[in-house]
């Protein structure tokens, strides 16, 4: 039976019903953002670890615990420790890793005897220099400007008290230490360097003659060499002549051809 009581808009609705989802695709949707989540996560936690080992090792080059705290120098007999150190500019306290090993290396080999230079780091602290020094095989010019040359003519320092019975190159004028003697007279000081040594111990004066070379012998003895070739020969047969004869006796030595020796003597009572 009617209440006879009326409403406005008809009977009530009934709730909307959910759309119904799959739980496994519930599931997969939740993972995926979980995962997105966890490499997100990831990247942020490598980016903080790379961005603290560059801070860092920026810190510990910058620390007191990588400056230089030693200059090694060895082989420096001639040049000298000292001034080698000085030449590399490379102070203590400078940090490692500022420490220019090609700058250094060019600097020190300017130094008149050195003929080569190696400048490495030695962690954490240390600058080892190891030095090569040029060899002196003869004395240029005479008296107090005297100086010690190497093979290839390079001034290498004062004679005076160190020629050691080198021979002689000459007279030329001389300039001043890691110089080079004039080009004319470098292939004498070369062959200098290149006599053996039984006979360079007996050479006082190298000669550059007409058509090529010449020696002065400490006992007064000229040996004319003619060019640079077959010197190791030409060398055999002066010491063999030097050996057979009274050198006493002789004035000159001709080895221009080693096969064909010749000599002559002095004139006098000793001929």
């Amino acid at each position: 039976m009617s209440s006879g009581l009326l409403t406005r808009g008809g009977p009530p609705s009934a709730p909307e019903a959910s759309p119904l989802i799959d739980p496994r695709l519930a599931a997969r949707r939740a993972e995926v953002a979980r995962d997105r989540g966890r490499r997100r996560l990831r990247r942020l936690l490598a980016l903080a670890v790379v961005t603290v080992l560059v801070l860092a090792a920026v810190g510990l080059t910058r620390s007191t615990a990588l400056d230089v705290d030693h200059v090694r120098v060895a082989g420096a007999t001639h040049s000298g420790a000292d001034t080698v150190r000085t030449r590399a500019g490379i102070p203590t306290g400078r940090a490692m890793t500022s420490v220019d090993l090609g700058a250094a290396t060019r600097r020190i080999e300017e130094l008149p005897w050195v003929a080569d230079a190696t400048v490495v780091r030695h962690w954490p602290g240390t600058v080892a220099i190891d030095v090569t020094e040029r060899v002196a095989v003869a004395v240029a010019g005479d008296g107090p400007g005297a100086v010690l040359v190497d093979r290839d003519g390079r001034i290498l320092g004062s004679a005076t008290g160190g020629s050691l019975g080198l021979p002689t190159a000459g007279p030329d004028p001389i300039e001043g230490p890691g110089s080079f003697l004039p080009a004319a007279r470098r292939p004498l000081v070369a062959l200098l360097a290149d006599l053996p040594v039984p006979l360079r111990s007996q050479v006082d004066r190298g000669l550059l003659v007409e058509g090529g070379y010449g020696l002065l012998l400490d006992d007064g003895i000229r040996v004319d060499l003619g060019g640079a070739t077959r010197l190791r020969a030409k060398s055999e047969a002066v010491l063999g002549l030097l050996q057979q004869a009274d050198r006493r006796t002789l004035a000159t030595i001709d080895v221009t051809v080693p096969g064909a020796a010749a000599l002559t003597r002095k004139k006098g009572p000793e001929a």
